[in-house]
């Protein structure tokens, strides 16, 4: 009795866990950049093996320096993607360079963008994710706001995939 309930324990928790690859999430983050700016980000991201992962994003950023004149050029928008490979792993925490691309407008000029840098994420229960982020943006082809070196953070929440689960 006792080796077929040790059996049994063993056999559902096998059952039960299920890997964090192939998931599937929606993130909200915010950041803040050396020159005065901010910017909040909107994300989906879709996890591979081992923690790499693709992330699609939306980003709103405005220029905190001269906030009479909201109007001239202090906001800009944008749409990219971005690579994240999985370059350290512990238990309940893993870290990703982050390698992107974007594109987007202000209200007097377009800009591309490049961006680099490093993603920590810390897994809590039900599959939310706590993360910061640090990095830089070459931004093109605004000469005044080339390099961008900033530090954010945000959540990340879990998108069952219902037909996976049926």
């Amino acid at each position: 009795m006792r080796r077929f309930l040790v059996i049994a324990v063993v056999l559902l928790t096998a059952v039960m866990a299920k890997a964090q690859d192939n998931a599937n999430r929606i993130g909200v983050g915010a950041t803040a950049y050396y020159r005065p700016a901010a910017s909040a980000i909107l994300s989906w991201e879709h996890e591979t093996a081992y923690h790499n992962a693709w992330e699609v994003f939306a980003t709103g950023s405005l220029k905190l320096d001269n906030l009479d004149d909201i109007k001239s050029n202090n906001m800009a928008w944008g749409v990219g993607a971005a690579w994240k490979p999985c370059l350290y792993r512990a238990k309940n925490r893993y870290g990703s360079a982050r390698i992107g691309v974007s594109i987007g407008a202000a209200p007097v000029d377009f800009l591309a963008g490049i961006h680099a840098g490093w993603q920590h994420s810390y897994t809590l229960k039900s599959g939310w994710q706590f993360y910061w982020q640090a990095g830089v943006d070459l931004m093109l082809p605004r000469r005044d706001d080339l390099f961008r070196a900033g530090a954010g953070i945000g959540v990340k929440l879990p998108v069952r995939d219902r037909l996976r689960y049926r």
